[in-house]
């Protein structure tokens, strides 16, 4: 038996916890934020350089099985430049955009332009993905 509210199902998904982030990249309902470990590097002050544009994106990572980084992909969901790049990546292959996978979700972003440092934004990401079944070891 359902709880009330729950048993007459109108549509929508389910969205996943944050514990364990690190295991469910890539990210959004259509899996469609995904970065390669290759594509970007974390500089030292927690901003970062874009190494391969092209590896931002689901078409050249999950689509043929290439890894995934959870913290790339991460700072893709809450970085609007990344993110953009994401969703242009995914609306230019054919497949995606046939599937729907587009990396369009939300419009909160920890960024200098939501006015968030680069350090901020890395220690969020960090945060997050230490998320686990045993908060006590982080």
């Amino acid at each position: 038996h359902l709880p009330p509210g729950l048993s007459q199902m109108t549509g929508g998904y389910k969205t996943t916890g944050l514990r364990g982030a690190y295991l469910n990249a890539p990210y959004l309902h259509d899996i469609g934020v995904a970065v390669h470990p290759d594509a970007i590097q974390v500089n030292l002050d927690g901003s970062y350089t874009i190494l391969d544009e092209s590896l931002i994106g689901v078409s050249k990572t999950r689509k043929i099985a290439e890894p995934v980084s959870a913290a790339h992909s991460m700072r893709a969901l809450i970085d609007r430049d990344l993110r953009a790049i994401c969703v242009t990546n995914n609306r230019a292959d054919a497949d995606l955009a046939r599937s729907n996978v587009e990396g369009v979700g939300h419009d909160f972003f920890v960024d200098p332009q939501a006015g968030f440092t680069y350090q901020q934004q890395a220690d969020l990401v960090a945060f997050l993905l230490a998320l686990d079944d045993n908060p006590g070891a982080f």
